[in-house]
């Protein structure tokens, strides 16, 4: 890795990092992060949804192959078959790289239901709340 790659990383990691920081705290009811929150509610301004779509696509791009380490862990954990999560981690970690490639490319669009191609609806931050309220609300059913 050249010493510019590595700065350029770094650079865009803490960008993200101070990003999700200063965003507002998601609500506990929805499960998502504020940048997903932001990209995909409907009164939002063009600004922060076209923001909050950027990072949600490069958080995608960046972190997609964490599925590979996610998916697995949790068929273990559940008591499944390891292998069938390695199975759904490459086919995870590929849709959420592409999915991020795909917001990073068309971010600039605005992104209102049922008129614009919804490439994301989460990311690597807000996966595992998401994950976490599923189970729960599973668990009060049963």
């Amino acid at each position: 890795m050249t010493p510019r790659l590595a700065r350029t990383l770094f650079v865009f990691a803490a960008g993200l990092a101070m990003l999700c920081a200063a965003a507002q705290p998601a609500s506990a009811e929805d499960g998502a992060c504020p940048i997903c929150q932001k990209a995909g509610a409907e009164d939002a301004t063009y600004t922060q949804k076209a923001g909050n779509t950027l990072a949600r696509g490069a958080s995608n791009a960046v972190f997609g192959w964490t599925e590979l380490i996610r998916q697995p862990a949790q068929e273990a954990k559940g008591g499944g078959n390891v292998f069938v999560g390695i199975g759904k981690g490459v086919s995870q970690g590929v849709m959420r790289t592409l999915a991020g490639a795909g917001e990073l490319l068309t971010f600039w669009t605005p992104k209102v239901q049922n008129s614009y191609i919804h490439f994301a609806t989460d990311c690597p931050i807000c996966m595992g709340r998401q994950q976490a309220q599923a189970s729960s609300a599973q668990s009060t059913v049963n």
